[in-house]
Formats: structure tokens, C-alpha cells, sequence
């Protein structure tokens, strides 16, 4: 893993979830978490490269931007399902 660039196989290169009263992981079975994968495992390799560069490399390029917008509303949308 080079933190300059996005690899599939790197647990560090995918989106967590936080428990905001403890600060801890939330765990792989909590349902936000499933939703969150879920939608993670059909994203396209730009997608998730675009997510990378604006999480990992503060990218501010309009493009990862309006990838990024996507994600967050689909990710949202299935944590209140």
C-alpha cells in the first residue's frame, strides 16, 4: 500500500464507520456498516479512486468532488432504510 495511490485489495483505502460517542469502529455486522459496503462493492474503480484522492489526498478537483456528493447521498439514503 503507497498512500499516494488507491489499491482495491487495501482495507485503509475503504470508508469506516464510527461509533461518534466512543470514537471506535463500528463493527462489519452493524447495519449501517452492511449498507455501506454494499454500495462500496458496486462503485465503479473511478469512483473509488475519486474517493481516495479527496479522503486520502485532500483533492479539491470539481470531478472527485461531484463523485464524492454522489457517494455521500447514496450513503445516506441507505443508512435510514
Amino acid at each position: 500500500m503507497a498512500w499516494e495511490t488507491y489499491d482495491d485489495t487495501c482495507d485503509g483505502c475503504k470508508p469506516v464507520l464510527l461509533d461518534l460517542t466512543t470514537g471506535k469502529l463500528l463493527p462489519d455486522d452493524n447495519p449501517a456498516v452492511r449498507a455501506m459496503a454494499r454500495i462500496w462493492d458496486q462503485m465503479s474503480l473511478a469512483e473509488r479512486q475519486a474517493f481516495h484522492r479527496v479522503t486520502c489526498l485532500n483533492s479539491r478537483a470539481q470531478a472527485d468532488l461531484l463523485v464524492i456528493q454522489s457517494i455521500q447521498r447514496q450513503m445516506q439514503k441507505a443508512a435510514v432504510q
